[in-house]
């Protein structure tokens, strides 16, 4: 399911959100959402959430301030790091609300994979148990996976690791912020069922486009 939909308006139904939410920092989207609200209109932005099973990727500060007062304290956080040249932040947050996740489901690569002894290491286990420190890179114009119509976009290793390490079978992935549709399309190719919302029209079209691709 897709749909043009605000997220206060998303019946989430015992449902996984993961979502990567508009930061509320004045970020230009296309249509005509404001990323400038005040403190209790953004808030409410997520107040639907509650008691839901939510997984949330934001600034650490946002988080307290603003996610926390609203959701209560997240169960789990891992941080997710990536360098960049735009800008002195290279960091977010991932936070679990009424779940958390199983590190095991997802081995990742060790370091020095060239290495013999490393090789043998990843015969015998597949790789090392996720952490809780996420190394991926942002996507950016000359990724595969790009979006082209759209300048801000979760990478897809993100949110499998999510999807991988926390959703139950026969679960539906919802994403209120949907987006280019990561999330949507990421679930789709693990599949799962999908829920993707947005206020904006474009990331409708887009989302739409890229599960059909």
């Amino acid at each position: 399911m897709v749909q043009r939909k605000d997220s206060r308006e998303v019946q989430y139904k015992g449902g996984l959100v993961i979502t990567d939410p508009p930061y509320n920092i004045g970020y230009k989207y296309n249509g005509d959402f404001k990323d400038r609200q005040t403190t209790e209109e953004y808030q409410s932005l997520f107040e639907p959430m509650k008691g839901e099973r939510v997984v949330l990727i934001h600034y650490a500060e946002s988080i307290i301030q603003d996610i926390v007062p609203v959701l209560g304290n997240p169960k789990r956080c891992v941080s997710w790091t990536y360098p960049s040249n735009t800008g002195s932040r290279q960091w977010r947050m991932i936070c679990w609300w009424n779940c958390e996740p199983d590190w095991s489901k997802v081995r990742i690569p060790y370091k020095n994979p060239n290495d013999k002894r490393v090789k043998e290491l990843m015969k015998r286990t597949g790789g090392r148990k996720c952490p809780d420190h996420w190394e991926v890179n942002l996507v950016k114009n000359v990724s595969r996976e790009k979006v082209k119509e759209y300048t801000n976009q979760i990478p897809e290793e993100i949110v499998k690791r999510i999807i991988l390490t926390t959703a139950k079978e026969g679960d539906a992935i919802i994403d209120p912020f949907c987006g280019t549709g990561t999330t949507a399309a990421v679930a789709q190719r693990l599949g799962y069922k999908y829920e993707a919302y947005d206020v904006n029209p474009l990331a409708i079209e887009l989302t739409l486009r890229r599960l059909r691709q």
